[in-house]
């Protein structure tokens, strides 16, 4: 699965960078997300669930960032698994770049997999459902990091 996205943020390039960094605005903006927990600077689990067709799995997944360039980019690796999910792997470069009136761009290109019984029985639906999940967050996560400005 291979997925593009082209976001405006309504703030600032280092203040989206920060709120990028911080599970606990993450936390907000994942959609159904129960918790995120910081493990180092660079690594934190998300536990969180999506709606699948008619299926709720639940998912726990350690995020981990590496190729650090602050403020500008990071790659964000990821495995999850979940009883119904099973298991999912995927990796996105995130780059922000600073627009006029104090506005990011944010431009992301991800890969992914998904194997399990899900993936198995509804590979179409898992990749509208990922883009709907990022939809989702980079809307709610535009409203977190504005409500803070």
């Amino acid at each position: 699965m291979e997925m593009t996205g082209r976001y405006i943020i309504n703030a600032p390039r280092d203040k989206v960078w920060t709120a990028m960094n911080d599970p606990q605005v993450l936390r907000q903006a994942i959609p159904r997300c129960d918790e995120a927990i910081r493990h180092s600077d660079t690594e934190f689990t998300a536990v969180f669930s999506f709606k699948l067709g008619f299926i709720k799995p639940r998912l726990e997944s350690l995020i981990s960032l590496s190729d650090i360039d602050a403020p500008n980019s990071y790659v964000m690796t990821a495995e999850g698994k979940g009883k119904l999910a099973g298991l999912a792997k995927g990796q996105a470069n995130v780059t922000l770049h600073a627009q006029e009136e104090d506005k990011t761009l944010l431009e992301f290109h991800a890969s992914g997999d998904m194997q399990g019984t899900i993936a198995d029985m509804a590979s179409k639906l898992v990749t509208k459902t990922a883009q709907r999940l990022a939809d989702d967050f980079f809307t709610r996560f535009d409203e977190v990091v504005t409500k803070e400005t």
